[in-house]
């Protein structure tokens, strides 16, 4: 799992890809101590059936204590990072995955709507819990790593 230290690496992996690749990026934090910690990966899952490589990077923030305010930034990290690679996605199936779960039960269904038009503005696909994997499973264990 290479850590993102030049986009153009992750861009050049992508392109070498064949269209049956699919691209899927997502976020997800954790609280410790006096910081929040995000992590923004790209799971490029080749010929969405033969496994993948992840790229990742890592951003260490003063805490934010706001939940509302810690998913939105996870939501614009992910769109961030997304639109970054958009240029050599081409017509590879692209998502971009929220670590947001619609059930009204769940604290982060607060931003469900928002989450989901922001996405949709920039003219990214969403997907969320429990189908975004991106965000809910491998972003989710590399934050356990900080």
């Amino acid at each position: 799992m290479p850590l993102i230290r030049d986009i153009e690496e992750v861009k050049e992996f992508i392109r070498k890809t064949s269209q049956k690749t699919a691209v899927y990026v997502g976020c997800d934090s954790r609280q410790v101590k006096n910081h929040t910690v995000f992590v923004s990966v790209v799971v490029v899952h080749i010929d969405s059936c033969r496994g993948a490589r992840i790229f990742w990077k890592v951003d260490k923030v003063p805490r934010i204590r706001s939940l509302r305010q810690r998913l939105l930034e996870e939501v614009s990290r992910a769109v961030y990072l997304a639109l970054e690679i958009s240029e050599v996605v081409g017509n590879r199936p692209f998502e971009v995955h929220l670590d947001i779960n619609p059930n009204p039960e769940h604290n982060s269904s607060v931003i469900l709507k928002e989450a989901i038009g922001y996405v949709l503005a920039q003219g990214l696909k969403p997907v969320v819990k429990p189908h975004s994997i991106a965000a809910t499973t491998v972003a989710d264990y590399i934050t356990g790593k900080y």
